[in-house]
């Protein structure tokens, strides 16, 4: 071989190997630098936008957001929905200021996304300063929510990573949407969730993966009644046990190791991707997932790490849905409505929010 033969060899092996460096390094440049958890919750706050969905059974769902994406990016983000408790929607931006997900649009945990260094963080508000509350009947509007969403982002949605959770009664919403639209969400992690669910209604999320998180302690739902009875359905019906997993808490810390107000106010526990404020393993849970087998949280192998790893096929066509509401349920709302602001009011009294 001529020299001039083995130099060209040479710079030929050269671009192989460094121009996927250079647009990687170009794309890791494009991504949002986030602030640093050191920068203070105000500031991790000041990151998010707001918006507003399209009208949907005579709903127009405000929403707070952070992205993830930089002026050019190309890069396809997960996106991460959060759905308050009661109490928590009150007015406008209420979501965001009465909730620590702000520290997921932190650097170091938007690090966490091992494959794109981001995600989107989704907060919707139930217009609570109208007197409506978390039910069946803003199953569409969300769905709606996250429609528009999708499209106003379409460059950088990675639609196959799309994940809802909420406390408390957004617990209980995260379940009613799982199961009209699963085709939406490749996990939920529902926290502290009110209500049941029926064998039907599993199924009917089978191929959702699930993360429960409740407190043995809770004095609000009960966790030898309904947690775990709904769990051992999970558990059987669903097709990814080994990708399902239960956090069963004692008593409930923050994150500081303090005591928490209320072992019903679970959120605190994710705010720092389910480990304590010092990186150690959260304090007083065991977590199992569906084959009955202990998972540790520890290194990274927090909730981000189990959203990494976990996918669904949806591509943004929108199948028929069942998100139907019988005579009854639809009677039941302004009951319900109601009902959870007296309940509001006495969570409230005696610190369970």
């Amino acid at each position: 071989m001529s020299v001039m033969k083995k130099v060209f060899a040479v710079l030929m092996a050269l671009c192989v190997f460094l121009v996927p460096l250079i647009l990687n390094a170009d794309a890791a440049d494009k991504t949002k630098k986030a602030l640093p958890l050191s920068a203070g919750m105000d500031a991790l706050r000041g990151q998010f936008e707001s918006g507003v969905a399209d009208e949907s059974n005579g709903h127009a769902l405000d929403y707070c957001y952070y992205s993830p994406a930089g002026e050019g990016d190309k890069e396809k983000y997960p996106i991460v929905i959060y759905l308050h408790g009661i109490g928590h929607g009150t007015a406008p931006g209420s979501q965001l200021a009465d909730s620590s997900m702000a520290t997921w649009a932190s650097a170091e945990l938007q690090s966490r996304w091992k494959d794109t260094g981001g995600a989107y963080i989704l907060l919707p508000r139930c217009p609570e300063d109208k007197l409506q509350y978390w039910s069946k009947s803003f199953v569409d509007p969300l769905r709606t929510l996250i429609d528009c969403f999708i499209e106003e982002h379409s460059e950088n949605v990675d639609t196959t990573r799309i994940f809802v959770g909420g406390s408390s009664a957004g617990g209980e919403m995260t379940w009613d949407l799982a199961i009209a639209y699963p085709e939406y969400f490749a996990g939920i992690y529902p926290l502290a969730a009110t209500g049941s669910r029926s064998v039907e209604d599993i199924k009917k999320a089978e191929d959702v993966s699930v993360w429960v998180l409740a407190s043995k302690l809770d004095p609000i739902v009960n966790y030898a009644a309904s947690t775990l009875p709904q769990w051992e359905k999970i558990c059987e019906y669903n097709a990814n046990p080994a990708n399902c997993r239960l956090s069963s808490f004692t008593e409930v810390v923050n994150p500081d190791g303090s005591k928490g107000d209320s072992n019903h106010r679970l959120y605190t526990t994710i705010m720092y991707d389910f480990f304590m404020a010092d990186g150690s393993p959260y304090k007083n849970v065991t977590t199992v997932n569906g084959n009955g087998e202990t998972v540790k949280m520890e290194g990274t192998n927090g909730m981000i790490s189990w959203m990494c790893d976990t996918h669904s096929s949806f591509d943004g066509a929108v199948s028929g849905g069942d998100s139907q509401m019988s005579i009854v349920e639809i009677i039941l709302v302004p009951i319900r409505n109601i009902i959870f602001k007296i309940a509001n009011l006495f969570q409230r009294l005696f610190g369970f929010v």
